[in-house]
């Protein structure tokens, strides 16, 4: 009985015609190209991209700025755990005057002002885990590396201007010493903010799964909260002071509302280009 003659790829017969792996590896992508169409790519050529590809987190730089925040956080704790009633106790009371700000001690304002740099990095770090919710797709390895660094001299500009403005409207009353106050009670909120969510910042940026999602927002809730506190506050402060509530507004809205509407436009506008 005659065998039926049987008709063989082009493919397969460039790979057993004995020519270069080179020309077998060209014509398999043509044979491939001819089959799926022109978009078609090899496995390896795809996985090789995607490992040229990273998240805004998955770099030494976060995680060295994590580890640093943890270790920051436990000496905080640590050094100044005797402070955070005071802390407390300024925010939460029922006033705060001049006198008040010029008897705190010089070992308080180093536990403030080690909070506040642990709340720099931390909301730098969280701000980056955001990105990567909102810009789900991979980035090269360059973006992930100064990404960091770049929040954290944003936000060292930030209150630069901040403390600037806030020296400049009360300037405007002739009361120097009210911009110490101010500054107090907004280093002691961002202080306290910091040691509360620290924790619930860092389970937010290192953990994978849907459960991020409550941490994040139970972080942003503390900042939120710590935000509202501070309005609050401050506009307590001033009343106390008999400075005019214009000038309370004018100070939140210049000092507080326009800087956080800035970057959160921003943000925006990065996530959706």
């Amino acid at each position: 009985m005659p065998l039926e003659p049987t008709i063989q790829p082009p493919v397969l017969d460039t790979l057993t015609s004995g020519h270069s792996p080179l020309a077998a590896a060209d014509s398999l992508r043509v044979g491939l190209e001819e089959l799926l169409g022109p978009k078609a790519t090899l496995v390896e050529q795809g996985a090789r991209q995607s490992a040229e590809l990273f998240r805004l987190t998955d770099n030494w730089v976060v995680g060295l700025m994590l580890v640093a925040i943890f270790v920051g956080y436990l000496f905080v704790l640590y050094a100044y755990g005797g402070y955070f009633g005071q802390m407390v106790k300024i925010i939460l009371g029922g006033h705060i005057g001049i006198r008040v700000a010029d008897e705190l001690s010089y070992l308080y304002i180093r536990a403030v002002r080690s909070s506040v740099a642990l709340g720099i990095a931390l909301w730098a770090t969280v701000a980056i885990r955001v990105m990567d919710f909102a810009l789900p797709e991979s980035h090269s390895m360059l973006d992930s590396l100064w990404i960091g660094p770049m929040f954290v001299v944003v936000a060292l500009a930030l209150g630069s201007i901040q403390r600037s403005l806030t020296s400049g409207i009360c300037s405007l009353v002739r009361r120097p010493d009210l911009a110490q106050g101010v500054n107090i009670v907004a280093d002691t909120t961002m202080a306290l903010v910091a040691l509360v969510a620290t924790p619930l910042a860092l389970f937010f940026v290192v953990n994978m799964g849907s459960s991020a999602v409550w941490f994040g927002g139970a972080a942003v809730v503390v900042a939120a909260l710590g935000l509202v506190i501070f309005a609050m506050k401050s506009l307590i402060f001033f009343i106390e002071q008999k400075i005019s509530i214009l000038l309370w507004f004018l100070y939140l809205c210049t000092v507080v509302l326009i800087p956080i509407g800035i970057v959160v436009t921003l943000a925006v506008r990065i996530g959706t280009t």
